[in-house]
């Protein structure tokens, strides 16, 4: 298309090509590729490709997408494809023959774009992989927003770092002993933890909350975040309330009202309207969202492997959960969908990997699988499923200390 600038690189083992496509998903707003996670692929005998979504820029800045809306369609969906296209067309070349087997796996923004993969072009993937997707990615923008305005805005809502163990501690306290496990919920869902409970009743403290910090808790809570893991690392801390600058979920707001959703580099959080920032992201969504409808995905034999942390706190699992009900409803209903696409949630990980339990089954470099098999790997499931019909009941994650044995919901 004309001012379409997509940009990918492609990797190709020289020995020992095992037949498979992997095509690796980007995180936030695109703009990068990484040769590392490209070259891990290779080291699988795996050929690779990762897309720049359509831009060159850092992948926290936006600032891309301002008056282009051929950018915004290229990192929504259009890049994807032509990267995928590309890919084909080399691999035949390169080998003499197509790949086998064609898989997406990505997390976060590439999670998002590994559902989209599946839901718009449901010919090219025989399986996805699909990490802590960012999807509806509008849906989770303007909760960003309405979330950071809400802590920047009201008077004594912000809550300090301090006072977050607290929080924790107390949400952890109203789980069912069966569902606390080394200190960490293993199913947040059974817990019921009202704020209300530590509002200060005789002055401030660090063990108390006010009450316009009990208001914002609440709100933290419906927005889909987890109050157990309130104080752990690269937790609320970190993304919600953060104690120093870098990426937050200020920043990831910001920089989509200001150039995907809104075009308008002068939007500041203060400025956020709920009525007219809701319209602008609902307009954008048929760019940005990936479907729900999969049924020719499934139709054409293939699955999806989706995970997602519990203590993730710049996508909220609620929303994860809503989103993975909202296919089941779109694909004929919980029984029909599992048969195609399982979701594993993942007890104390926070955004893609890492936190305070095992969080480790291979979904990236830096979170490796203990063994190279179906039940600790998870591209050793996804393949085992997709070439062997061997569905994953169970995903064993470690993090060298300790394991956990999974289920999907």
């Amino acid at each position: 298309m004309p001012g379409s600038r997509v940009g990918f690189e492609l990797w190709l083992p020289m020995a020992d090509w095992n037949g498979r496509y992997y095509q690796i998903g980007t995180g936030g707003f695109g703009g990068m590729i990484f040769p590392d996670a490209l070259a891990a692929e290779a080291a699988r005998g795996n050929a690779a490709a990762m897309t720049d979504s359509g831009h060159r820029d850092d992948r926290m800045s936006a600032a891309w997408a301002l008056d282009n809306s051929i950018a915004v369609a290229d990192y929504g969906y259009r890049s994807i494809k032509v990267t995928s296209d590309a890919a084909r067309a080399l691999i035949r070349a390169f080998y003499g023959r197509p790949a086998a087997h064609r898989y997406f796996a990505g997390c976060s923004n590439g999670g998002r774009q590994a559902l989209m993969a599946a839901a718009r072009y449901p010919s090219d993937w025989s399986g996805i992989i699909a990490g802590s997707a960012a999807n509806p990615w509008t849906e989770q923008f303007y909760r960003l927003a309405t979330l950071q305005h809400h802590l920047r805005t009201v008077p004594g809502a912000w809550i300090p770092a301090d006072k977050l163990p607290a929080v924790e501690r107390a949400a952890l306290a109203t789980c069912p002993a069966r569902a606390v496990q080394h200190g960490i919920a293993a199913d947040p869902r059974l817990c019921h933890f009202d704020p209300e409970r530590l509002l200060c009743r005789d002055g401030d403290g660090p063990n108390c909350l006010t009450g316009p910090q009990v208001a914002s808790v609440r709100l933290i809570q419906r927005l889909g975040y987890d109050a157990t893991a309130a104080a752990g690392p690269d937790s609320w801390s970190s993304w919600i309330v953060p104690t120093q600058t870098g990426a937050s979920q200020l920043e990831f707001a910001e920089q989509a009202f200001r150039y995907l959703l809104r075009n308008d580099p002068a939007w500041r959080i203060a400025a956020f309207d709920p009525r007219r920032d809701k319209a602008a992201a609902v307009r954008a969504a048929a760019i940005l969202d990936a479907p729900a409808d999969l049924r020719h995905f499934h139709a054409r034999g293939g699955k999806i492997i989706a995970y997602f942390g519990w203590a993730d706190s710049l996508i909220a699992p609620g929303l994860a959960l809503d989103s993975y009900r909202a296919s089941a409803r779109a694909n004929g209903g919980r029984k029909a969908t599992t048969a195609f696409y399982r979701l594993f949630m993942v007890p104390g990980m926070g955004h893609c990997q890492g936190g305070t339990s095992a969080y480790a089954f291979g979904q990236s470099a830096d979170a490796p699988a203990s063994r190279a098999d179906r039940t600790h790997d998870i591209r050793g499931a996804i393949e085992a499923w997709v070439e062997r019909g061997q569905a994953p009941d169970t995903l064993v994650v470690t993090n060298g200390k300790s394991s956990r044995v999974l289920r999907p919901l």
